[in-house]
């Protein structure tokens, strides 16, 4: 709806120049409206992105659960990634979308974005464990603390331990949160070894399990791409507490990568 919006802005504008201006059809003409028709369009852009601007920073310090902040944030991201980013998300699973609030999710993880195509789906204010660096950068820091992220250090040290009983704390006061076992991108359709301590926030929370398999988001970080790509995520049937509670963390781990595996070979070979 916003990028249509933008559009639709970024013509009558470039309507009202063209003919206040009383600019020939020529080939001079023609240029010149295109380039008032980008003006118009990165102008309109500025204006309709500097509510999102205002919002998250207003909104911060208020309840990270907020159904308007993730409403909000979804709506951007739709026009951010769908329209600018050309990605077109095609999700499978949606049956099995979790109906409460106490779950993780856990999802194998390919490029920086994954987060916000595993958000938009999920009706729930979901949170993420986030890399540590990421809430250096102004606005992104305040959205990421504002929706409720954690940051987590790259070392296993006492910062880790830390977020990951914050993150357990979360999840038991009503916040889903979203979790990458892997610990890293691997910028392919291939899983690494997750890491057993990443399934220590749904064991200890005594919350459901959600898998999450994405696939080809890669193809988004190729060069010249003009057209829309097609990316995928499926997500898998709810692992309950119950049918996972007499395992440990190992055992967990080898349990969700195993259902993950199974469903990135089905889309290799579909």
């Amino acid at each position: 709806m916003l990028g249509i919006l933008n559009i639709i802005l970024a013509i009558a504008l470039t309507i009202i120049y063209s003919v206040t201006n009383g600019i020939p059809l020529n080939f001079l003409g023609i240029l010149t409206i295109l380039l008032a028709f980008i003006l118009s369009f990165i102008i309109f852009f500025i204006v309709l992105f500097l509510p999102f601007v205002i919002v998250i920073y207003a909104t911060e310090k208020t309840d990270h659960k907020s159904a308007f902040k993730h409403m909000f944030l979804k709506a951007y991201s739709r026009y951010i990634f769908k329209f600018f980013y050309r990605a077109k998300l095609i999700t499978t699973g949606k049956e099995n979308l979790p109906k409460d609030n106490n779950f993780v999710v856990y999802a194998n993880h390919i490029e920086y974005t994954d987060p916000i195509y595993i958000l938009m789906e999920y009706k729930q204010p979901l949170a993420f464990i986030s890399k540590e660096p990421l809430f250096k950068f102004p606005v992104l820091k305040n959205l990421l603390r504002g929706i409720g992220c954690i940051p987590i250090s790259p070392y296993a040290d006492k910062s880790a331990l830390k977020t990951i009983l914050l993150a357990i704390k979360q999840v038991k006061e009503g916040q889903p949160m979203g979790v990458f076992p892997e610990g890293k991108r691997t910028y392919s359709n291939d899983l690494i070894a997750f890491k057993p301590g990443a399934f220590r926030v749904a064991e200890k929370a005594k919350a459901a399990i959600s898998p999450v398999c994405i696939y080809n988001m890669h193809a988004l970080s190729k060069k010249l791409r003009i057209f829309p790509t097609k990316v995928y995520m499926h997500i898998l049937p709810l692992i309950k507490y119950e049918e996972y509670k007499d395992l440990d963390s190992i055992g967990i781990s080898n349990l969700v990568f195993e259902k993950i595996q199974e469903q990135m070979n089905k889309f290799k070979t579909s």
